[in-house]
């Protein structure tokens, strides 16, 4: 009896592990069926983000950075700071302005922009340095509009990534129809580095916050906001279905841009990039990058779709993904 036992339970425990490997099997199946079903749909839109994604920020910023210290030395004299002084200023500005919101009762002070956080350091670490406060206001406002903008999208011009224009062309050619756009949390332009003839649109955080009044935070990817801003562009400017499936997000950042994206359970691909050092932002990162990081980092595999080592790997990808 024992034996016979042992043997239905080996035969119970053969079907079970059929069973078990054909399951797995059929979903198998099921999975490579939606992959392929998905493959075929036609691409409607691709959003990029900008920094260290098409062009590598820190040499891109630094030199703007150089160019405003600069243009301010020459009209104020050697007294003006360097730029850690000034990036220690900022540092202090966003300090003092949360500790003042605390004193009002509020969590945090309302994000600037970094155009305006970098205008109030500079001009804080110029007070210090004895420069009269009106001087330092005219001279660094305006050199920030006429040196550091410029000299920004003129490095990023210069330094845009190997096989980048290519890349987008061949999207271009591909296909025809797609809509193209860019979601950047910094000031950085696809038109002013050169590359405008590809997008179709371009968001960009700073000018959220400096011209259209949008919150700090809200303006600034993580937050879904600047993606449910470009939804609203491609549905009505340029007839995007409102299938996520047919919108690929690309960028280098797996919080700001696949998990941000993965919210509105679009496609994404993450460039990793092994050679680009990620830009530190002088004034300090958003309190939602340093608060989620490191959760959505552990938990990349997540929130992204495909990797690519240079933008330039992209269409053979996309491929891949659509016909």
């Amino acid at each position: 009896a024992s034996a016979s036992a042992s043997a239905s339970a080996s035969a119970t425990s053969a079907r079970e592990r059929r069973r078990s490997h054909s399951t797995h099997r059929a979903a198998s199946r099921a999975r490579a069926s939606a992959i392929a079903s998905s493959s075929k749909k036609r691409l409607e839109v691709i959003t990029f983000d900008l920094d260290d994604t098409l062009w590598p920020t820190t040499p891109v910023v630094n030199a703007a950075n150089e160019a405003l210290i600069d243009w301010c030395t020459e009209r104020l004299g050697q007294t003006f700071p360097k730029t850690p002084v000034v990036h220690a200023a900022m540092k202090l500005v966003r300090e003092e302005r949360d500790a003042q919101a605390r004193a009002r009762g509020d969590a945090a002070a309302e994000p600037m922009s970094y155009a305006a956080i970098r205008i109030a350091g500079a001009v804080r670490a110029a007070r210090a340095c004895g420069i009269p406060e009106h001087d330092a206001v005219a001279v660094i406002a305006r050199g920030y509009h006429l040196a550091w903008i410029p000299t920004r999208n003129d490095m990023a011009r210069r330094l845009v990534f190997p096989g980048v224009r290519e890349a987008l062309a061949s999207l271009r050619e591909t296909y025809p129809n797609v809509t193209i756009g860019s979601i950047t949390n910094g000031f950085g332009s696809a038109t002013g580095a050169g590359l405008g003839e590809f997008f179709d649109f371009e968001i960009s955080a700073e000018a959220l916050i400096d011209e259209h009044m949008v919150h700090g935070e809200m303006a600034r990817k993580p937050h879904a906001y600047p993606f449910q801003l470009a939804m609203g562009i491609a549905c009505g400017d340029h007839g995007y279905s409102g299938d996520a499936d047919t919108w690929v997000h690309v960028g280098d950042d797996v919080l700001n841009d696949c998990y941000c994206a993965k919210q509105l359970d679009l496609r994404t691909v993450h460039v990793k990039d092994p050679n680009v050092n990620p830009y530190q932002s002088g004034g300090g990162a958003p309190y939602a990058e340093t608060s989620m990081r490191g959760a959505v980092e552990a938990d990349a595999a997540s929130h992204v779709d495909g990797v690519v080592t240079h933008v330039r790997e992209l269409p053979e990808l996309l491929a891949t993904w659509y016909a």
